[in-house]
């Protein structure tokens, strides 16, 4: 194995030169000088932690719950820098070089940083494609795979969904899945929490094999019963307080017992003294270990790591891999994703069809028509408007005023002939064809906002440890919206598509009306889309996500314009901001509904339907405002998604 992972390294060389100039040898020695870290209310989260980490060291960072054990790893792995102090990797500031280390580092977090829904070996796949050098052949990738799995002893799993993995197979490919760029030093917290001793013991003896092979491996742990098989173990007191810091045996000599377990019992604060955590740290300071383990290694090597650092290249930050080849794995994996989830994509499926066929059985068939949009009722008699009503049709009452009479009877009632024209209208024509469009529009936000909701938050640690080596955010981003809009623009087309089977679209602006509808449904669902993307990045994890959802769809039926009317400035400017107030003024616009028969504001429809005697003069009109109504959700799915890009980089380190 070994011999075949040589030869890999070989022909991928002359595509790898920072790789190689930076791996002459495996591990990274790593200096922690003098760390602190404060929390709210003044509380000291790490108390001035200095600490040497030798090149090729397996080190346990031990200690009760709360002590700083993760705070310390954290701050070692850059993922939150400590305030005060200095962290060395090499001898160079890591704060400084968080880049040129990025690859070099292999982090396991306490929240599993692969997907579920993808087998193992697809999982390992994707995940290779995004981080190792782009020179990897097919071929070489699947090698790649198969030999991290084999050091983790998951071979046997390759094929089985991640869900399916009990805990401890879920960390070992976790562990697998960073092995695959061959990091230097690896830093996991906890990645022993809920395991049986069986899991624990076979854990600790894998990752023993990584420090054997010239890895710097830091872990933190609360088991103690297999820290044995550590190099070093530092055990931390209330107040990240360094208690001790030195071998296993060592430990078990200056605590003066056999059992691990017992030194957190002595470090613990009683109410008769409740200075032990300082006490300890004292002690320890004052003891041969610290002079051993802490004070002589960094007098005495820093120098000299300063000095050859001095003269060593300057490593060169980590190259990110192409957009576009992100964008296309990560759009590959989404799709794989949404695949093995069948009850998730069943549900974003049947959206559309559940709300279009209620709308079928609800909509009347005439409730677009001419007649039901704009009706005037007209007696037998016009110029005298006596007899029974005859017609609800404005096209005859239309017909007359284009005639002499029409112009006399005009001049009779001192109106003008638009006037006459639109008085004649009566009020809540077309209010049932709203409510149809009104449901229509809050329907498209709706699917969007589903669709995207849990498509970031869901995979929030992820995210976070593929940003750490290379991931770009905009590729990331887009492969999200590309899949979901398409998805957005299937849902669009069966809600039209179904409605206008029962009750046909008629009128229209300047395009086929079902066009027009469609555009207008389309463009309302991708602001749909960026809502939910935007509560998916800024939320912090599912169920709030989730929770958020009516707080963000309620203000869409309140500003819609259609239940509330906006007759004032300021409500118009509030309107403005939420995708069913512009929606809704673009379909009722191609329908022809006419705003001051409805009581909403006059900017809401302003369509070419017996708006004038001559249909063709309004048209100039009309266009303009659908495509200043398009123009407005366009411009709102930018806007969102610069946010939802805001709150992704607001993730980073």
């Amino acid at each position: 194995m070994k011999q075949e992972q040589a030869q890999e390294q070989e022909q991928i060389s002359q595509y790898d030169t920072i790789e190689l100039k930076v791996r002459d040898d495996n591990g990274i020695r790593v200096d922690a000088l003098h760390l602190k870290e404060y929390g709210s209310g003044h509380s000291t989260l790490l108390h001035d932690i200095s600490l040497n980490f030798p090149k090729g060291a397996f080190v346990a960072l031990v200690g009760s719950s709360g002590v700083g054990k993760t705070t310390l790893l954290n701050a070692l792995s850059g993922i939150h820098p400590a305030q005060k102090g200095t962290v060395l990797y090499n001898g160079q500031d890591y704060y400084r070089h968080l880049g040129e280390f990025s690859d070099q580092i292999g982090y396991v977090p306490q929240d599993d940083i692969i997907h579920k829904d993808l087998s193992v070996k697809r999982a390992l796949y994707y995940a290779a494609r995004l981080r190792l050098p782009e020179g990897y052949k097919h071929k070489q990738i699947h090698q790649r795979i198969n030999a991290v799995l084999d050091d983790v002893e998951m071979k046997h799993r390759r094929n089985h969904l991640v869900r399916s993995l009990s805990g401890g197979e879920r960390k070992r490919v976790s562990l697998a899945l960073e092995l695959l760029g061959n990091p230097r030093i690896f830093l996991l917290d906890e990645p022993t929490a809920g395991l049986d001793p069986g899991l624990d013991l076979k854990m600790m003896h894998l990752l023993r094999k990584l420090a054997d092979r010239g890895h710097t491996v830091i872990l933190v742990t609360h088991a103690t019963s297999n820290i044995h098989v550590c190099d070093l173990v530092c055990f931390m007191a209330q107040g990240g307080r360094l208690a001790f810091y030195g071998t296993p045996a060592e430990a078990q000599e200056y605590f003066h017992t056999t059992n691990f377990a017992e030194i957190y019992n002595a470090l613990e604060p009683t109410a008769e003294q409740k200075d032990v955590p300082k006490i300890a740290e004292e002690n320890y300071k004052q003891s041969p270990y610290f002079t051993r383990h802490v004070t002589d290694p960094l007098e005495n090597k820093l120098e000299e790591q300063d000095q050859a650092s001095a003269q060593a290249p300057a490593v060169s930050p980590h190259k990110r891999s192409h957009p576009k080849r992100q964008f296309w794995y990560l759009t590959l994996r989404y799709l794989a994703l949404l695949k093995n989830d069948p009850i998730s994509l069943l549900v974003l499926l049947l959206q559309a069809p559940i709300i279009g066929v209620i709308l079928y059985f609800l909509a009347a068939s005439n409730v677009f028509n001419p007649v039901s949009v704009v009706t005037c009722p007209q007696r037998a008699d016009l110029l005298a408007n006596s007899g029974p009503i005859v017609s609800y049709n404005c096209q005859r009452l239309v017909n007359l005023l284009n005639s002499p009479q029409g112009t006399a009877f005009a001049q009779q009632m001192q109106q003008t002939k638009a006037q006459i024209l639109q008085n004649a209208i009566a009020p809540n024509s077309g209010v049932n064809a709203q409510t149809i469009l009104f449901v229509m529009a809050f329907a498209a936000v709706l699917f969007g906002c589903i669709n995207g909701v849990r498509a970031i938050v869901g995979e929030t640690a992820i995210y976070r440890r593929e940003r750490m080596v290379n991931l770009r955010i905009a590729p990331y981003m887009f492969s999200k919206i590309v899949v979901l809009g398409i998805l957005s623009l299937f849902q669009s087309a069966i809600l039209v598509y179904i409605v206008n089977m029962k009750a046909p679209f008629q009128q229209g602006i300047f395009l086929p009306v079902f066009a027009e509808i469609y555009i207008t449904i389309v463009l309302t669902t991708l602001a749909g889309l960026m809502m939910g993307l935007a509560v998916s990045a800024f939320a912090p994890n599912t169920d709030r996500a989730m929770s958020l959802i009516p707080l963000v769809l309620i203000p869409q039926v309140i500003f819609s314009g259609t239940i509330f009317e906006l007759n004032t400035p300021l409500l118009q400017a509030i309107g403005a901001l939420f995708a069913t107030r512009w929606s809704i003024a673009a379909l009722g616009s191609s329908i022809g509904l006419h705003a001051d028969k409805l009581a909403v504001d006059n900017f809401s429809y302003r369509g070419t339907l017996f708006v004038s005697l001559n249909s063709a003069s309004a048209a100039p009109g009309a266009i303009t405002h659908l495509f200043i109504v398009w123009g407005a959700l366009v411009l709102m799915s930018i806007l969102l998604a610069c946010l939802v890009a805001y709150a992704l980089k607001r993730k980073d380190v």
